[in-house]
């Protein structure tokens, strides 16, 4: 079983990769017997449990991570991404979760061939969506901790050789916490502009327009993500890798 993190509403999760800790004591004992059932393979009573702490407005990467898992044992494939990309989001860098996801993947009927990404997705990738927003925003705060102690140490020394060593690393650490302020913000807009979802149909026709008797462009099934660019009444203007676009009943797919 892996850690937990995340605040949400009362709970707080602390991602650990050993355990789960929470200050709410009914979600607490839910996760713990839930995970117990988990290890003697009683997958069904396990999710039941896992579903409850959902309901209840928590979310952490270990608790999607399971729940993904037994909807993977399941052949469930579309929940099964779902919680793993819910899951991702969470914990962008855990390996555990990006394995399994490549593997769901491999179930997925449609073949869809993703456009080349450009340098600046290629860093966002890389680099600022590698943490979550709160993360970069924590770095950013222990780095003006830093920034702190050197500019007292520069101010009170009294050799000119480590007055100018405390300047240039005070002056760095000012750079970096601008830095990661910066890749913050980019991150939590790319977040809050870029809404995906999953297709939970077995089958579903992307139209040319919001009606259903305009012309199918494509077909998706169930498990691929898509990226939601606009909603009208019960219809949403999706994109897919590949650049394709088209509308699709909402009803179809389940926002990440």
């Amino acid at each position: 079983m892996k850690g937990l993190f995340h605040i949400l509403l009362f709970a707080l999760f602390t991602y650990s990769g050993l355990g789960m800790q929470l200050y709410a004591q009914a979600p607490d004992s839910l996760f713990t017997a839930a995970n117990k059932l988990y290890q003697q393979e009683k997958y069904l009573e396990a999710l039941q449990k896992y579903q409850k702490i959902e309901k209840q407005d928590l979310e952490s990467a270990s608790l999607y991570f399971n729940m993904a898992n037994i909807y993977y044992r399941s052949n469930q494939v579309a929940p099964a991404i779902y919680y793993y990309e819910k899951a991702l989001k969470l914990a962008p860098n855990d390996n555990d979760i990006l394995f399994n996801l490549e593997f769901a993947n491999r179930t997925i009927l449609d073949n869809i061939e993703p456009l080349p990404r450009s340098l600046w997705q290629k860093f966002m990738d890389g680099v600022v969506l590698r943490f979550t927003y709160e993360t970069w925003s924590k770095i950013a705060v222990g780095l003006a901790f830093i920034f702190a102690i050197l500019f007292l140490m520069y101010h009170f020394s009294y050799s000119t050789g480590k007055k100018r060593i405390y300047f240039i690393t005070s002056i760095l650490s000012v750079i970096f916490v601008t830095m990661s302020l910066f890749f913050s913000y980019r991150n939590k807009h790319y977040v809050d502009n870029n809404i995906e979802a999953i297709v939970f149909s077995t089958e579903v026709e992307v139209k040319s327009a919001p009606t259903n008797s305009s012309d199918v462009y494509f077909e998706l099934h169930e498990g691929t993500k898509v990226r939601i660019l606009e909603t009208l009444d019960n219809w949403k203007k999706i994109r897919i890798a590949d650049g394709k676009m088209g509308w699709i009943n909402a009803s179809a797919i389940k926002e990440i």
